[in-house]
C-alpha cells in the first residue's frame, strides 16, 4: 500500500507535469534521474524496451508473488513433466 513518501512524490512528479505543460512544452514525461526532478522526451522512453534480469530467479518470483500477478502457465506446459514452472509462469528444463 502507497505510503506518505508515495503521496508526496507523486504530488511533486504532477506538479512538475503542470509547471512542464504550462511552460509550453509537450511530449514529455516527468521522471526522476539521479535524484533530480526532470522532463524527458517521451520518443526517448518510448524508443528501448524494458529488459527484466530474470537470472535472479528468486528475486522476479517475488516481484510477481507480491504484485499479485496471475500465472502464464498453458495446459501444454503443465504436460511436461521435465520442466520446473516458476512463480511468473516461466519454465526452467
Amino acid at each position: 500500500p502507497p505510503n506518505t513518501a508515495d503521496n508526496l512524490y507523486c504530488l511533486q512528479l504532477a506538479h512538475n507535469a503542470v509547471h512542464g505543460a504550462m511552460a509550453g512544452l509537450s511530449s514529455f514525461i516527468v521522471g526522476s534521474v539521479n535524484t533530480k526532478e526532470c522532463y524527458v522526451p517521451i520518443s526517448l522512453v518510448a524508443n528501448k524496451r524494458n529488459v527484466i534480469d530474470t537470472s535472479h530467479q528468486s528475486m522476479w518470483e517475488m516481484v510477481v508473488f507480491s504484485t499479485g500477478q496471475p500465472s502464464f502457465q498453458t495446459n501444454d506446459d503443465k504436460d511436461d513433466k521435465d520442466a520446473i514452472t516458476t512463480a511468473s509462469g516461466g519454465k526452467l528444463i
